[in-house]
């Protein structure tokens, strides 16, 4: 070794070129990073670009179906023989009565073959306007097979000056097929100003929607001279218009700034949707990055020339640093667990190393249920504190070899090999186990959170053969748990997918029967224990294709789909008129109940609706009761709830808990609001004469009752036992087939006709006249 260095020593020539080979050696690995890292930057600008344009192009695609939808209607109206010897308030209802969600967006109206209005959704008269100019006018008077045609921005003839339209139309013909005018619809370019603007942008990213001939309809940044203009001129407006979506680079012509554009096609729609962000911005954070690692690597080089010895050192800073990149790359920041990338590797070499050797692979998707409300009830910081703590309980869970990843949000994934049906449902129990343990979020105060999760579980071979498809399968799954009550594990099934498409089917069948008015109220009777009337609760009902849909099913999908407030407004205002229609025919019916959700509390408007819907009909409070599930008094840490409530109550309306003792049954809610009835729920009531369990807590929600002084009405009465049982107890009301099943209207006026105030058949004091219709 002496005999080496003192070689070394008498050769400096071989220190310099050492030090150039590592300079060298080194400056090639910077310079490969800082690539990596420009393509990193890109590759996520992309999936940014690609994620915004998707959620602007659904949202815009959304919004003009149901413009759509009811554009045909005026369409089908304005070719119904007839209609214009309607009378002006009647025809305004058939043409417009679907058009309720469609004013924001702007006006429908249809016009004759000479381009004069004949209907007109702004005025039951129709405005006396000429639109025969309009460019969509004349393309459906000259072309017979024009379709849907969105025009060029304009501006509108008088109202709203200034502010420019787009128009959707439609051809209409007589019945020998010829032009006979067109149905319109204008739409306020604001609309998009205003989506666009809800996108969180950098300062010289751009949202630019065009018609597919290169005009701009909406740009943001907003410049309202470049409304109208024509992008014709670009060399890329071609692959827009060729496909139905892309990314690529190009300088724009408007402001000359390359950026990276990714764009969408809106459906069928001749819309395009361009989403750009300038290169500029997106290399802005890797220029600051690579000019810091540039100047280090410089004088690391430089150090390395003259100090060969330190080159260990500094080799195992930079391997330190590329396995900080790599981490940051592929592990979630806040859990430390694997992303979705990284789990998608992880899968797809388990399950191309499962499928070698025949082996069983088990997916889990793992959601925790309502996390939402960690978030809104504790604040974030200890929502971010929550999912850390149930990370680091899967992870306990989780078999070493196996891999469990955060895929977003409250979403994790484990994968695990050579699993079978019972080691898979084995893991998710311990799991379920695990997550159920109460989580310390502030020790001050000693302040817990529970929290449940769903589990859906998908096995390979048997449930597809690659990482996508089982995930999704596992996906299915575990809304299945969702479903069936949450802290559940579901195994997926062929069926799921089914379900799934069906559902979907259901919610387009839902919205179609709310605006065609294809949903019925069924009326059931609330009587006293000496079968007085004391009320009524509507229910809704829907036929769909001649088959009646349980009520369980389309309510969930109304909750989900967001059509449930717009169906229960709809139920009240049936309600309420039906209640006046018999009071007007001298039926004594005392009051009403009608079922309403969360969602409508969060309407800052519901109170003012529901006071003018009583007053529209003749009615007061009193003639109304809401009745709520708990899981709405549970959501009052959302202040519109909170304040509705109260309001509600002010105006003297009667407030109801419905199926109390299934939820979240927190008596301090029930205390903190002017609650004045209490439903027990069927689920106790059919218990009643075989289950003691049942017995005792019924007997203790009447009890609760009594204590807060509260009507108690007990709900799926179907038997004498269960009426006497639950009389005796000091229930005061009662619903269920022993004394009708919901009934139609005329059906109830008949009931109410026929069964007056007295008691059951059988009973000691029995009347002339019984009440209690047979279960059947």
């Amino acid at each position: 070794m002496i005999r080496l260095s003192s070689s070394l020593f008498a050769r400096p020539a071989l220190f310099v070129y050492a030090g150039i080979g590592i300079t060298l050696a080194t400056t090639a690995v910077t310079v490969a990073s800082l690539y990596e890292m420009r393509l990193d930057a890109m590759a996520q600008a992309r999936v940014a670009a690609q994620n915004l344009v998707i959620s602007l192009q659904k949202e815009i695609e959304r919004n003009l179906d149901i413009y759509q939808l009811a554009m045909r209607d005026v369409a089908t109206s304005a070719e119904t023989p007839g209609i214009l010897r309607l009378t002006p308030e009647v025809r305004q209802l058939v043409a417009f009565g679907s058009a309720a969600n469609t004013t924001e967006l702007g006006a429908l109206f249809a016009t004759d073959a000479t381009g004069k209005l004949v209907l007109d959704s702004r005025s039951i008269q129709p405005r006396k306007l000429d639109v025969s100019g309009r460019d969509y006018f004349q393309v459906q008077r000259l072309q017979e097979n024009a379709g849907l045609y969105i025009s060029a921005p304009f501006l509108p003839f008088a109202a709203e000056p200034g502010i420019p339209q787009i128009a959707l139309s439609r051809r209409l013909k007589d019945k020998d097929g010829h032009f006979a005018g067109i149905v319109a619809g204008t739409l306020r370019l604001n609309y998009f100003r205003r989506l666009f603007e809800d996108s969180i942008l950098g300062r010289h990213d751009t949202i630019t929607l065009l018609r597919t001939d290169g005009t701009v309809l909406m740009r943001q940044p907003f410049h309202e001279g470049d409304i109208g203009k024509s992008l014709a001129v670009g060399h890329s407006l071609e692959p827009l218009v060729r496909s139905s979506h892309g990314t690529y680079i190009d300088i724009a012509v408007l402001d000359h700034i390359e950026r990276l554009y990714t764009f969408r096609r809106v459906g069928s729609y001749p819309l395009v949707v361009v989403v750009g962000f300038a290169t500029d911005d997106i290399f802005a954070g890797w220029r600051k990055r690579a000019i810091t690692v540039g100047i280090v690597t410089v004088i690391l080089d430089s150090l390395l020339i003259l100090l060969s010895l330190m080159f260990s050192r500094q080799l195992r800073k930079r391997l330190a640093m590329e396995r900080r990149l790599k981490r940051l790359a592929w592990f979630d920041a806040l859990t430390g667990l694997p992303n979705r990338v990284q789990l998608q590797r992880e899968a797809l070499r388990m399950l191309t190393n499962a499928n070698q050797h025949g082996s069983t692979l088990a997916v889990l998707f793992i959601d925790l249920d309502r996390f939402k409300r960690v978030n809104d009830t504790q604040g974030h910081a200890a929502g971010d504190e929550v999912l850390s703590e149930i990370a680091r309980r899967l992870q306990d869970q989780i078999p070493t070899g196996d891999v469990i990843g955060r895929l977003g949000g409250d979403e994790f994934l484990a994968v695990l090999q050579d699993c079978d049906v019972l080691r898979a449902k084995q893991v998710a129990a311990r799991i379920l186990q695990a997550v159920y343990e109460p989580i310390l979020i502030n020790s001050k105060q000693d302040t817990r959170i529970t929290i449940s999760a769903s589990i859906g579980i998908a096995l390979s071979p048997h449930d597809g053969e690659e990482p996508g498809i089982l995930l999704r399968n596992a996906d299915l799954a575990m809304y299945q748990a969702k479903g069936a009550g949450r802290n559940q594990v579901r195994f997926s099934a062929p069926e799921y997918e089914r379900q799934a498409k069906e559902q979907l089917e259901l919610e387009v069948a839902l919205l179609r029967a709310l605006r065609g008015n294809a949903l019925n109220v069924a009326y059931q009777p609330k009587v006293d224990a000496a079968g007085v009337l004391c009320g009524v609760e509507a229910l809704v009902r829907w036929e769909n294709n001649g088959q009646g849909i349980a009520p369980d099913r389309f309510i969930t999908i109304a909750e989900e789909s967001g059509l449930i407030a717009e169906m229960d407004a709809w139920v009240m205002g049936e309600a309420c008129r039906q209640l006046a229609e018999w009071r007007a025919e001298g039926l004594n019916v005392p009051n009403i109940s009608v079922n309403v959700c969360a969602a409508d509390f969060k309407r800052p408007d519901y109170p003012g609706f529901v006071s003018d819907t009583l007053q529209s009909h003749g009615l007061v409070a009193t003639d109304l009761t809401l009745e709520m599930t708990e899981r709405v008094l549970f959501d009052e840490s959302v202040p519109d709830i909170r304040k509705s409530l109260d309001a509600i109550h002010d105006l003297g309306i009667a407030l109801s808990i419905d199926d109390f003792g299934t939820g979240y049954s927190s008596l301090s809610y029930l205390h903190r609001f002017a609650v004045k009835e209490l439903k027990i729920d069927k689920s106790f009531v059919q218990g009643i004469g075989r289950d003691a369990m049942a017995e005792s807590l019924a007997q203790t929600l009447i009890h609760i009752g009594k204590i807060l002084k509260l009507t108690v009405t007990a709900e799926g009465v179907e038997t004498r036992a269960q009426r006497d049982f639950l009389g005796t107890h000091g229930c005061h009301l009662y619903q269920g087939f022993l004394f009708s099943r919901p009934l139609a209207a005329r059906d109830f006026a008949r009931w109410v006709r026929a069964h007056r105030p007295c008691t059951l058949p059988g009973d000691p004091d029995a009347q002339a006249t019984t009440l209690g219709a047979s279960p059947d």
